[in-house]
Formats: C-alpha cells, structure tokens, sequence
C-alpha cells in the first residue's frame, strides 16, 4: 500500500479533535485527512484507510483506492454502507474500558429502576419522608447481544445479584426469553435481522411492570411502541442512551414521556489513546499483509 498517502477521518471536530491529538504523539508521520464536503475528488482518490463511525452519503463510492475501514468504536452499522466496495475490509476498536463503562451505565440505571430511586426523588420534592421497603433486588435480566459487551454487563450485574440469561440470535426463541425477564437490556449489533426487533409484539412479551434498557442503537426499538406500551402502563419505563433520531430532535416525544430517561449515547465512550494505538496497530497489519486484529465479518454486520 501507499504509506504516504493520507488517511481519511469521518468524525466531526468535537469528536476528532483528542483523536487526532493521539494519532499525530504515537505517530506523528501519519497524514489525517479530516472529512468535509469541500474535498474534490482528487484529494479522495488516493484515500487507502478510512478511520471513523458513519459515512457521509456517497462518500464510499468516491475512494476508488479504499482498502481498509476501522472503526473507531465498537458498531459498524453506519460504515457498512451500500456502495462500500465488496473488498473493503472492515474492522473495529474493542476497548474493555469501553465494555466495563457501558456496564457501569447499565447497573445505574437498572439500580435505579429496581431500587426506586424516582419515586423517593419525587418525594423529596413534595417534602415526604416516607418508606417503601424492599429485599436486596434479584431481578431476571435478559441481555440481548452475548459479545464483548453483553458479556460485560452481565458479570457486573451478576456479581450484584442479579439472574442473567444472555441471548444471541441462535440462542431460541427470543420473545420465550422477554417473557421471563423483569429487565431487558439491548447490547444487539445492528443488521438487517435486529433492525426493529424491539416492536410491539416483543415489548408485549416482556412481564408486566418490567423495564428496558438500550444502549445499542435506536434502529432496534420501535420507539412509537414503547411509548405506547409505557403510557398503557404495560412497562415500568425504559432507559434510552440511543435513539432513531441523534441528536433527538426538540419536539420528540420520548423527551417528556414519564419512566423514559433519556440520556445522549454516552454509556461508553472510546479513550482516544486506545483508538489511536489499535487503529496503528491494524495499520502496521495491513501494510504487512498480516490480518487485520478485530476484523469484521460484512455478511454478518459484526
């Protein structure tokens, strides 16, 4: 491969800014290629690496020499774009500091369901001081997405008592799973399978009275049937870190819909160290001709 040639960025400023900062101190004869609109074809045309989480419209299909595209977290839904060539290999960063964080977000807001924690803010607020007592909490949780992440989440959850069933697509049937689980925490990569998989028919398998938490993607849940299925008051509520649309915009509904907590993709965020070290890493493999370290199979979308 051409090691001179630049290396694309898709992430805006805000993101890339402590990304790049990392890539130019492990190593600093890289050439970044921020993404904006403004680049013609000709600074894309020797564009070899692509380094980032969502590409624009139609931008795959104008980097005739792409060879490989990392991303720099860990879904690959918004990279794996119809026009990407089929040769393209993908790959992706694990960070199990990202893993543990998104399972701490997932314990603090399950806690927070099963212990109550709303309703004694609420009754702070009125100026109550009154109890509701309760055991120490061992709720069924089913977490659905069985990878480096579910798994993570559900040894935390387990070592504080909670019963954890993980669930893969090959595991059985899912809604026999839903049926028996008092929380239901969505860990599941984004394909064409899972796309929608939360609709009305799975949150009405879920018991009464039991809680969602995702911290996948938006594009799992059909979010007009979880507000239906709070107001109905099938489900206690839900924990949003995703949504279909990001950023939420100002009149969505799920804004002020009492038990959903909204919260803006923030359960795990990559250290820019670690994303720099093992985007570098895969890119001393491919100039090797070694494989790439957390590769993704496309047919699959993970």
């Amino acid at each position: 491969m051409n090691t001179t040639a630049p290396i694309l960025l898709l992430a805006d400023a805000s993101m890339s800014a402590p990304l790049v900062a990392a890539l130019q101190t492990q190593a600093p004869e890289l050439e970044l290629l921020p993404y904006s609109r403004s680049l013609d074809h000709d600074a894309l045309a020797s564009v070899e690496v692509v380094l980032g989480w969502r590409f624009p419209p139609e931008v795959a299909g104008q980097l005739p020499a792409l060879r490989w595209v990392c991303s720099m977290a860990a879904g690959v839904d918004k990279l794996l774009v119809p026009e990407l060539a089929p040769g393209v290999a993908v790959s992706r960063v694990v960070d199990p500091d990202q893993a543990l964080g998104i399972a701490q977000y997932v314990v603090a807001l399950a806690m927070s369901h099963v212990r109550q924690l709303p309703l004694y803010a609420a009754q702070q607020q009125e100026r109550q001081w009154r109890r509701h007592p309760m055991g120490a909490a061992r709720s069924r949780v089913a977490v659905l997405g069985w990878g480096a992440i579910g798994r993570e989440i559900g040894r935390v959850m387990q070592a504080l008592g909670f019963e954890v069933s993980g669930w893969r697509s090959n595991s059985g049937p899912l809604h026999e799973l839903l049926a028996r689980s008092e929380i239901v925490v969505n860990a599941l990569p984004l394909t064409a399978q899972t796309e929608g998989l939360l609709d009305a028919a799975a949150l009405a398998a879920m018991p009464r009275g039991a809680y969602l938490i995702n911290i996948a993607r938006g594009q799992h849940l059909v979010e007009a049937d979880l507000i239906a299925a709070v107001r109905s008051g099938h489900l206690a509520g839900a924990a949003l870190d995703v949504q279909m649309i990001e950023p939420m915009l100002a009149d969505d509904p799920l804004w002020t819909e009492p038990g959903i907590t909204i919260t803006p993709h923030i359960a795990g965020q990559s250290s820019p160290d670690m994303v720099a070290s093992q985007f570098i890493a895969g890119l001393r493999c491919l100039q090797r001709g070694s494989p790439l370290p957390n590769a993704v199979d496309r047919s699959l979308g993970y």
